[in-house]
């Protein structure tokens, strides 16, 4: 069971100094999605529903990333403003800042992709069917979006704990 969850905990650290292996997670589960759905004739959740529908979440899926969009702003700062020795080695030991950065810049160029695909999608969904298949590439998009949330929760984490650390060692 030990080897189990050490086996875990490598492939997650991996995946978190790798911001580009979201989009190979982002790639299997929509293909494993469409292929369940070409299989089963069934499951084609953005594709079911008529086109006013699918541009209602194509409109709420870009406002709630442009609004995740300004978190992440919002967590850049608070990582850019905190002090302390954690906070410094975060950001300047070589493989450890470069790793942060690299976080930082995928999970905000992914807020403004997202949107910019939701808001795309509204203009090329024309028809009631969807024949061109709009609709896959938007949940693509947020499928993307749900895999970049989770690394944007965990750099809230590690900033927040840093910080948290941080100040627990200065003096009163």
């Amino acid at each position: 069971m030990a080897s189990v969850v050490e086996a875990v905990r490598r492939l997650v650290n991996a995946w978190r100094s790798r911001p580009a292996a979201d989009w190979l997670v982002t790639a299997i589960v929509l293909g494993g999605h469409g292929l369940v759905v070409a299989l089963t004739g069934r499951g084609d959740v953005f594709g079911a529903p008529g086109r006013e529908q699918r541009i209602e979440i194509y409109t709420t899926g870009a406002t709630v990333v442009a609004l995740v969009g300004s978190f992440v702003t919002a967590a850049i700062a608070q990582y850019a403003s905190a002090t302390g020795r954690r906070m410094r080695v975060l950001r300047t030991a070589p493989q450890l800042a470069s790793q942060f950065r690299r976080n930082w810049v995928s999970v905000l160029s992914a807020t403004l992709l997202i949107s910019a695909v939701c808001l795309l999608a509204i203009a090329l969904d024309t028809n009631e069917k969807d024949p061109r298949g709009v609709h896959w590439v938007v949940e693509g998009a947020l499928l993307l979006a749900a895999v970049r949330a989770y690394r944007l929760l965990w750099l809230f984490n590690s900033v927040i704990q840093a910080t948290d650390r941080d100040l627990a060692d200065s003096p009163s």
